[in-house]
């Protein structure tokens, strides 16, 4: 196990390099490819990527999944390094292009082999493109989202679906994919520190480069609480859980810390405690509890010793704290997410069947891409017809991940993960799909981590039969 991720470190860096060198190698043979970045390393980094895209998916490899997996995560950070005046929003090619390449290996390796789908999940294949393209169709701002919203409501996440499906079938597939995104996890914290370190130089909330801080460090926390299972159960099989498991525990800590996310400080170190709790002893659980209280007693004064701009961050987001007050409904009134959900119900109450489609809120609501609340955003976009669609995925996903916990304990950390990112995104942000028409960052993360979940469960479901039988 260990030797495979020493394995997939090195091919994937071996390919990055491959790709900045042959970047460099161009832009010094061809100087109007300058125009992909601000700068001659960020042009290398973002042209780089582009190739790293290509060469990835379509070069014979064996940790092809890891590719496949991680381009949406790494394309988030590759939207924050691109030029600002590239086309923001989602009908920006340059934004979708490693979308669109991922979409591209996933048909050709589609076409050569068959995919095994129940009647269930053909039927939610079904269902999905037809209830999105309904939504997409009576969207307002569909002039804004059209190109984004077909690339990965209607095309990148059916063919993850479709993907998956076909490789879940080889006996492997549970630890290709606990490998894969265990490594996903960590390029994700290292990506964030960056941000957060980069971010916190820039003095001043109105500034663009704190506000991008602190709002993608927002949504990155969702993506970490569904890869974070994976990452667990990627440290326990392996023989080094003594040393691997306290240092994802510690990487977790500081990205929820360093996040500046009032709403990841409540919802995800709980969740990260329980999961502790799951797959180790109670004495590794007091232990890191312990550490953690004096972590976080300390952790003002540390910070400023560290780094005076990140205390300078830490302070901008948790001084209104110091008075009197429920925590989480002083989230909801400094936020003003209060006032953003009324308006979001009140669109409803104008379209309450169908909502007014997909990307409205952006367009008719205060201007925000969502409405800070899963529930919220739906009702506004999607009416009463979104709603019992989106929330039966969830029940039935629920109920696959509660049969998932039979054959092992570790497993029921599966249902626990959904319930904490439900009330993460209930409560801090929607992260799902994300597709803006102004705004840079454009992803799908949520909804692929999600099917990697389902077929993650459904595959230990499946041993819990066999070992019955």
């Amino acid at each position: 196990m260990y030797p495979g991720m020493v394995r997939l470190i090195v091919a994937a860096s071996s390919m990055a390099m491959l790709s900045v060198g042959m970047a460099w190698a161009a832009i010094l043979l061809f100087d109007s490819l300058l125009i992909f970045g601000e700068s001659t390393l960020q042009t290398v980094f973002v042209f780089g990527f582009y190739i790293y895209c290509a060469l990835s998916l379509f070069f014979p490899s064996e940790h092809k999944l890891f590719y496949v997996l991680s381009i949406p995560v790494l394309s988030q950070f590759l939207h924050l390094f691109q030029k600002y005046d590239f086309p923001a929003g989602a009908n920006s090619l340059w934004r979708l292009l490693p979308f669109l390449l991922a979409d591209l290996y996933m048909f050709s390796t589609l076409i050569r082999y068959k995919t095994n789908l129940t009647g269930i999940e053909k039927g939610l294949i079904a269902s999905w493109v037809v209830f999105n393209f309904l939504f997409i169709a009576i969207s307002p701002n569909i002039s804004g989202i059209i190109t984004g919203a077909f690339v990965l409501l209607l095309v990148t996440i059916p063919s993850y679906f479709l993907y998956l499906n076909m490789l879940c079938r080889h006996p492997s597939f549970p630890e290709l994919l606990e490998r894969s995104l265990c490594l996903t996890f960590i390029l994700l914290a290292l990506g964030t520190f960056g941000l957060v370190f980069f971010g916190a130089q820039y003095r001043g909330a109105s500034n663009l480069l704190v506000t991008r801080n602190i709002s993608d460090t927002n949504v990155t926390m969702a993506y970490f609480i569904l890869l974070w299972p994976f990452t667990i159960h990627y440290a326990m099989r392996t023989g080094y859980s003594w040393l691997l498991l306290p240092l994802f525990i510690l990487l977790f800590a500081l990205v929820v810390i360093l996040s500046f996310s009032r709403g990841a400080v409540l919802i995800v170190l709980p969740y990260l405690l329980v999961s502790i709790r799951i797959v180790s002893k109670w004495k590794h659980l007091l232990w890191l509890m312990a550490l953690g209280i004096l972590l976080v007693a300390g952790f003002d004064r540390l910070m400023y010793l560290i780094n005076p701009d990140l205390a300078y961050s830490w302070q901008l987001r948790f001084a209104d704290f110091q008075t009197v007050g429920p925590v989480l409904q002083k989230i909801q009134e400094v936020s003003g997410r209060v006032e953003i959900r009324r308006l979001a119900y009140q669109l409803f109450l104008d379209s309450p069947l169908f909502g007014h489609g997909t990307g409205s809120f952006e367009l008719l609501g205060p201007g925000y891409r969502e409405a800070h609340s899963m529930f919220f955003t739906i009702l506004a976009e999607q009416g009463l017809v979104g709603i019992l669609y989106l929330y039966g995925l969830f029940a039935a996903l629920g109920c696959q991940l509660l049969k998932a916990t039979a054959p092992r304990r570790s497993y029921r950390i599966l249902p626990i993960t959904l319930g904490c990112y439900l009330l993460f995104v209930h409560s801090v942000g929607y992260v799902f799909v994300i597709i803006p028409a102004r705004s840079l960052t454009i992803n799908c993360i949520a909804p692929v981590l999600l099917i990697c979940i389902y077929y993650y469960s459904k595959i230990a479901g499946n041993k819990s039969i066999t070992d019955r039988g």
